[in-house]
């Protein structure tokens, strides 16, 4: 027995039943997604609770998630699908897990038909969803949602670098091109694309970077990186721009991606 399943035994004792999906879940965000063999110990455990109870909808997303930080697109986009057929059910904890291992694939559409009542409803909900709501926002390039977003007095907390960077995008004109560039990036990730993150750069000028997880090897990586420069270029020049101020976007290999954890 591992270390990493030794501590799991240890912990199981204390667990109740009903907790126990909930801790494999835990521990598996807990993970950097580089501990592959751990990754598969706690995806083996999450089976054996989904095969005990397949309308446990926490062990579906436990499942969806792993074969994500595995970078197993195709098993994850069928567990995404599974737990889409079976409708309602999900607690908010939950639909906003699911919602997050949406845009990790860029299964946009299907994100935007479970935000959409929790958008229209925002001085409630933005407190439970606002981290899935500003992720969706800011993939799909809609500047107008995250200023409703980042600047709202129900929200957790404002981010007021993030809503200044956005005026800059807007007092530029290049929103639009933003949401088109996006555009671009996700279409031709499609059936790669694992995970993706997104960050405000500290240093002057200030950028929007996006962080793409694939399932690809390092050539792999090089040849959908120089692909979609081109398609970005392409772009741009129609223009007459040679880049996209304030924007950077950058590929990476699934396993790179740092532990998620849960907040």
């Amino acid at each position: 027995m591992s270390d990493f399943e030794q501590d799991i035994s240890e912990n199981d004792s204390s667990v109740t039943k009903e907790d126990q999906v909930f801790f494999l879940y835990t521990q598996l965000m807990d993970l950097p997604f580089s501990q592959i063999e751990n990754i598969i110990q706690l995806e083996h455990s999450l089976y054996l609770e989904h095969n005990a109870n397949p309308q446990d909808r926490l062990a579906i997303i436990g499942l969806l998630q792993a074969q994500i930080m595995l970078g197993n697109y195709e098993k994850a986009l069928s567990f995404a699908y599974l737990l889409w057929d079976k409708g309602a059910g999900l607690t908010p904890t939950e639909e906003m897990l699911y919602i997050n291992s949406l845009i990790n694939l860029g299964l946009f559409d299907m994100a935007a038909q479970l935000l959409k009542p929790h958008m229209e409803n925002l001085s409630q909900d933005v407190q439970k969803f606002f981290s899935v709501m500003v992720k969706f926002a800011t993939m799909t390039g809609n500047i107008y949602a995250l200023e409703n977003l980042l600047l709202n007095p129900h929200a957790p907390y404002q981010d007021i670098e993030y809503a200044q960077l956005l005026s800059t995008i807007k007092e530029e004109n290049n929103t639009e091109h933003l949401k088109n560039i996006l555009k671009i990036v996700f279409e031709n990730l499609k059936n790669v694309l694992c995970a993706c993150e997104y960050d405000i750069s500290t240093s002057e000028p200030q950028n929007l970077e996006i962080y793409l997880y694939v399932r690809q090897d390092k050539n792999e990586i090089e040849e959908t990186r120089k692909t979609l420069q081109e398609k970005i270029e392409k772009y741009l020049q129609a223009f007459e721009m040679t880049e996209l101020p304030h924007f950077a976007w950058y590929l990476r290999p699934i396993s790179q991606h740092s532990a998620m954890g849960l907040d």
